[in-house]
């Protein structure tokens, strides 16, 4: 079973709303390696002021 992660987005990020999206149909899939890439995406992703 995939592990929740808080949710570390920022509304108005596109790429984060972007890579959520991929994460959500990778985990559809079974495709648990590109679900995890995509947390790691987005957790690594700059934000403006550090806010995430």
């Amino acid at each position: 079973m995939p592990q929740e992660l808080p949710n570390q987005t920022v509304s108005h990020c596109a790429l984060c709303d972007q890579l959520t999206r991929e994460e959500r149909e990778a985990e559809e899939r079974g495709d648990l390696s590109r679900a995890v890439d995509c947390r790691v995406l987005i957790s690594r992703h700059p934000h403006e002021g550090g806010a995430r």
